[in-house]
């Protein structure tokens, strides 16, 4: 058996239900369930880090200003992904979130093209022009852009290309630019009234130490994927996610969707496949 593959379909499900989790905290401020879950996730990556013996050697890759400036970077651009995708939750637009991470690789060929210079292939073009189609069809017939889930795709791809200018493993680095940001999410909830911070110790106060898990573990499982998987295989699997999202957001939340949005969807769903098509088999890249 594939450990690898079974690990990372259980991280992308993870993902995909994640949603259900941010529900219950639905009555508190986005921005502070955000908060919490940078403390706690620190928190809970320190341990993890003490327990095995990495801790002083995570701290030593901040060998410069530049790399902490930059991971500083990272840390503010994946907080702001977390606190618009909480956000979009708690308002009831997890359909919206799942268009965001659709999106997400796909506008990822453009910011390979223009930030990293790598050539976009037919294909790539053709998908990429559809996801424009798919946006202008929502200003015509909707009568605005989905800028919540074109906003959750930059950040991420922003955050991408920058990472890839720092030279420090998958859980160094995202301990290290979770730290960073760290004070500035204590700073938050300490200037704000003690019943709006949260710090109770009740069911919402457990669910908010939990989100440290919540995000902590599945980022675990899917370094382990990383190492056993080609990474042709995992971007293949990503998209597991957002179906899931959408299917969420559909059958257990009775979010609507109109026939307009069900079409820039199904664009969407063409541009993804021609993606796949030309990144996994056309160029018979290995799984």
């Amino acid at each position: 058996m594939n450990y690898g593959f079974f690990v990372a379909f259980v991280v992308f499900v993870f993902w995909g239900l994640v949603p259900i989790f941010y529900k219950q905290l639905d009555t508190l401020d986005a921005f502070v369930v955000m908060s919490h879950r940078i403390v706690w996730s620190v928190i809970f990556l320190a341990i993890f880090l003490i327990i095995i013996g990495q801790f002083k050697k995570a701290l030593q890759e901040l060998k410069s200003l530049k790399m902490a400036f930059n991971l500083f970077i990272c840390g503010a651009l994946i907080s702001g992904d977390w606190g618009l995708y909480i956000y979009m939750i708690q308002k009831n637009l997890i359909l919206e979130t799942s268009l965001g991470y659709f999106l997400s690789p796909l506008f990822g060929i453009i910011f390979a093209k223009v930030f990293l210079k790598e050539n976009m292939s037919k294909l790539g073009i053709v998908s990429v022009s559809l996801v424009i189609f798919a946006c202008l069809f929502e200003v015509i017939t909707l009568g605005a852009l989905p800028i919540l889930s074109i906003t959750l795709a930059l950040l991420v791809n922003f955050y991408t290309i920058i990472r890839k200018k720092v030279y420090v493993s998958s859980v160094y680095g995202f301990f290290l630019e979770t730290l960073l940001i760290t004070p500035f999410a204590l700073i938050f909830l300490f200037s704000i009234p003690t019943n709006l911070a949260h710090f109770d110790i009740d069911y919402l106060g457990v669910l908010l130490a939990l989100s440290g898990l919540v995000t902590l573990l599945p980022m675990l499982g899917y370094n382990y994927a990383t190492q056993k998987l080609s990474l042709t295989l995992l971007s293949y699997m990503q998209y597991i996610c957002p179906i899931i999202s959408f299917l969420v957001a559909i059958f257990l939340y009775n979010e609507p969707i109109n026939q307009h949005k069900l079409i820039s969807f199904i664009i969407i769903f063409i541009a993804v496949a021609l993606s796949i098509y030309d990144n996994v088999f056309k160029k018979g890249n290995k799984l």
